[in-house]
């Protein structure tokens, strides 16, 4: 009978201790930091060299274009991506820092 009376004092102390202890909350997440290489400016154009023809020259300048068209997309996306991924850090932090909902 002793040890039924321990067992129940036992478990009423750690449910009212789980009740009455706020959780701990961790830090923030992370920030999404894309590597720098991923961040770095886009290409300069090729230098063009003497004696080219305007065809050769047409071609170079399409080409460059192009290129710098294809790496500000792929900028513009990443920020936007980088962009959304510390929205919803930001979200997910707000969330975990609101005090817990007791019910009555």
């Amino acid at each position: 009978m002793r040890r039924v009376v321990s067992i129940l004092v036992l478990l009423a102390a750690v449910a009212l201790a789980g009740c009455a202890t706020p959780a701990a909350q961790g830090p923030g997440a992370r920030r999404c930091e894309p590597a720098a290489a991923l961040m770095a400016p886009c290409a300069a154009p090729v230098a063009l060299k003497a004696g080219l023809t305007y065809r050769e020259m047409l071609e170079v300048h399409l080409a460059d274009r192009q290129q710098l068209q294809r790496c500000a997309a792929q900028q513009d996306e990443l920020r936007r991506a980088v962009a959304h991924c510390n929205a919803r850090i930001d979200a997910h932090d707000a969330e975990l820092s609101k005090p817990p909902v007791r019910k009555p």
